[in-house]
């Protein structure tokens, strides 16, 4: 039979946006489940790094640096699913009385993020903040109906799992994981050859003063011309 994950990738990702139960339930049974994982987390990377174009533009990074900064991105991304993945399976396994693979978790969690391949558009000015708040609450519930179907679970214990992997993965991340964090961040900073200003605030001013010096000079941000002074105030870099 060629009946696999990967023929069936776009049926799969689909429904998981649809929250269908099914999708989950193929994506542990049909072979090449870990293969679609894997294809599915680099789509919602890449969906992930389209939108840090858009930010990369906007602090004038060099061409060959805007491809190798967003190559960079995706690679953190895939890196932080799967921690999160490891995070949830850690918190799944002490919370459940039976073992619980670690594949089941991979899989399952990779699906959810379905609802991430839309993450390119977190990066529009103004609306981008809403949008991302949908795609995080969709997520949620996607990965809580996808452990709740791999898993066997109830709604509230499936709900506990995902909500407690998360909060696990925040601590390591803001912990332990902080040198981890600022190693990335200076690898961004040099792979793109200038200080990133990722605040979102920070770059909507830049969008709006490019174009209006009279908003620019009564905030009093006025700056001598220079290749710097058209990069978005750097208030943020969080």
């Amino acid at each position: 039979m060629n009946d696999t994950a990967i023929k069936h990738l776009w049926d799969l990702i689909g429904a998981a946006i649809a929250l269908d139960p099914a999708a989950y339930e193929l994506a542990q049974t049909l072979p090449g489940g870990t293969q679609a994982a894997l294809v599915i987390v680099l789509l919602a990377g890449l969906s992930q790094t389209l939108g840090q174009g858009i930010i990369l533009f906007a602090n004038r990074v060099k061409p060959l640096r805007f491809v190798l900064s967003m190559l960079l991105s995706a690679g953190l991304f895939g890196c932080s699913y799967f921690f999160w993945s490891l995070s949830t399976w850690l918190v799944c396994d002490w919370l459940l009385p039976a073992a619980v693979p670690f594949q089941a978790i991979y899989r399952t969690l990779a699906l959810a993020f379905a609802p991430q391949l839309f993450g390119f558009l977190v990066a529009l000015p103004y609306a981008g903040v809403t949008i991302g708040i949908v795609i995080s609450i969709w997520t949620l519930l996607s990965s809580v109906r996808g452990l709740g179907v791999a898993l066997g679970l109830a709604m509230w214990p499936a709900f506990w799992c995902t909500a407690l992997g998360w909060v696990v993965f925040q601590i390591l991340q803001r912990t332990i994981g902080r040198p981890v964090t600022a190693i990335a961040r200076w690898l961004t900073n040099q792979t793109a050859g200038v200080v990133l200003v990722t605040n979102r605030k920070a770059w909507e001013f830049w969008l709006e003063t490019e174009h209006s010096p009279a908003i620019l000079a009564a905030t009093g941000g006025a700056r001598e011309a220079s290749p710097q002074s058209n990069r978005p105030p750097n208030r943020d870099n969080q």
